[in-house]
């Protein structure tokens, strides 16, 4: 029995697709009808990662990849891939709703320039992925769409906002998918979830047909099972990737990659809060790495960083929130303004947020502060931080915690107390997505229940092919999965 006819065990992985493919042991139809038994799909309807599935479609563009392979032979990179998109990035006749009622019945009519380039490349988009409203959030707690359910464990959070994208993935409903990240909104749900999440450098991707949130931090970004998987959507969405891809059988020693690169592993405030076991197995990784020939360096990071951040970090975005959306509506055409969409949020958390701008936002003068003083002044102290060290790139834990219950008051515990999510979930990642440094985040360890934890890995801008080969190595190290079968997740209702 074969996975093209809906039976046996089902690849995992971009590269798994393809190999069966070009042995003829599937087809991108046989792959997508599949995904689309009512048991997957129940299944993905319990785990609330989607807001968007419609069969026909995803059929159509899994027959249209057979036929151009049939009829040219040309070999398509990501033929029978299937992706989940997270639903503020435009599919050509699904809905992008942005995870809000307002927008509850928007269909483009093209794709995102990101998207197009993946399905030229033969991949088949499964769904819309379900995200925290307006992608203004950490937890996907969506009160329009629902709560997104972590895949470990279906009382915990998936993380935000590209919470269904990260859920889907984990949960082996798809090959990979496509998130959005201004703050942490990749490579937190990837952390929580268990799979690899990369932020690119802003401008790495095309961003036309995503609806926006900041112009300054937005990106498109990757989740996927392994580092591979990432480094080969990376290369079809640049345009990069070659006709005949040459690639190895087995991963490089990951020690000739390693030996000589110092990673930069600061503590305070990114440890304050975590517990000791996984503290303990955070050094772990580090010492692993240490015994590789790369050289640790645990100073902090310069007085004054966290000051920027908090100067930068959310005034940049709040004040552009309106203006942004308001320029995708006009751009497509809609009989909408921000102040419609905000009118009808459903969550309280982005309402509260949101319905007050643009006249209670931020000032003209306070973002231009955040934007021209304090944002290149976090990025000078953090360059000069890295240069003065001699390193190569931050490591640090993706978020304080594993994936968290949600507690009333958009809490989650931390060290035993209750603290605001929203803060406590972006702390980690917030410094390099304000300043537009690629990062990426892997899932290295785990605490003592099984649910995965975090390590990221933060490099200076525009070090996005170099940061992927160094996670490649981390992942080799680590015994991160390469090319072979990733264990399924276990879901339990």
């Amino acid at each position: 029995m074969t996975a093209a006819t809906g039976e046996g065990p089902a690849p995992r992985t971009a590269y798994e697709v393809a190999a069966e493919v070009t042995a003829g042991r599937l087809t991108a139809r046989g792959h997508a009808a599949r995904a689309l038994q009512p048991r997957r799909l129940s299944h993905a309807r319990d785990l609330r990662a989607f807001i968007s599935v419609e069969p026909a479609g995803v059929l159509a563009d899994a027959e249209r990849a057979d036929r151009t392979r049939t009829d040219s032979g040309t070999r398509l990179p990501l033929h029978g891939v299937l992706l989940a998109v997270k639903d503020n990035i435009d599919v050509a006749g699904l809905p992008t709703t942005g995870g809000t009622p307002a927008l509850r019945r928007h269909r483009p009519a093209r794709d995102a320039a990101a998207v197009r380039a993946l399905r030229d490349a033969g991949a088949a988009v499964l769904g819309k992925a379900n995200m925290h409203e307006l992608a203004f959030g950490a937890t996907s707690d969506n009160h329009a769409y629902g709560r997104v359910r972590n895949p470990w464990r279906p009382d915990r959070l998936a993380g935000g906002s590209s919470g269904g994208t990260a859920a889907a993935v984990a949960a082996g409903l798809v090959t990979a998918g496509l998130g959005t990240e201004t703050g942490c909104s990749v490579r937190l749900p990837a952390a929580l979830c268990g799979v690899v999440g990369f932020r690119p450098t802003p401008g790495r991707y095309p961003a036309r047909g995503v609806l926006p949130l900041s112009w300054t931090r937005d990106t498109i970004g990757v989740l996927a099972h392994t580092v591979e998987d990432v480094c080969l959507l990376d290369a079809v969405i640049t345009g990069t990737h070659p006709a005949r891809p040459a690639r190895s059988a087995s991963p490089p020693d990951p020690r000739t990659v390693l030996r000589g690169l110092r990673f930069g592993a600061p503590r305070h405030p990114f440890r304050d809060g975590i517990a000791p076991p996984l503290c303990a197995a955070l050094d772990a990784r580090l010492a692993e790495l240490a015994a590789a020939g790369a050289t640790i360096v645990e100073d902090e990071l310069p007085a004054g960083t966290h000051s920027h951040v908090a100067a930068a970090g959310l005034p940049i975005a709040l004040y552009e929130a309106s203006r942004a959306l308001d320029g995708y509506l006009r751009e497509h055409g809609l009989p909408l303004r921000f102040a419609d969409v905000a009118a009808r949020i459903a969550s309280p958390d982005v309402a509260r947020l949101l319905r007050p701008l643009p006249g209670g936002g931020p000032t003209e003068d306070a973002y231009e502060q955040a934007l021209t003083v304090h944002r290149p002044a976090l990025d000078a102290l953090l360059h000069a931080h890295l240069a003065d060290r001699g390193l190569d790139a931050l490591l640090l834990p993706t978020a304080p915690v594993t994936a968290p219950r949600l507690l009333p008051g958009e809490h989650i515990l931390l060290a035993g107390r209750p603290v605001p999510a929203f803060p406590a979930l972006l702390r980690n990642t917030d410094p390099s997505s304000i300043v537009g440094w690629p990062a990426i985040t892997l899932p290295a360890v785990r605490d003592e229940h099984g649910l995965p934890f975090g390590i990221d890995l933060q490099a200076p801008t525009d070090g996005d092919l170099t940061l992927l080969e160094v996670a490649r190595a981390c992942a080799a190290l680590w015994g991160l999965p390469h090319r072979g079968r990733v264990a399924p997740l276990r879901y339990t209702p």
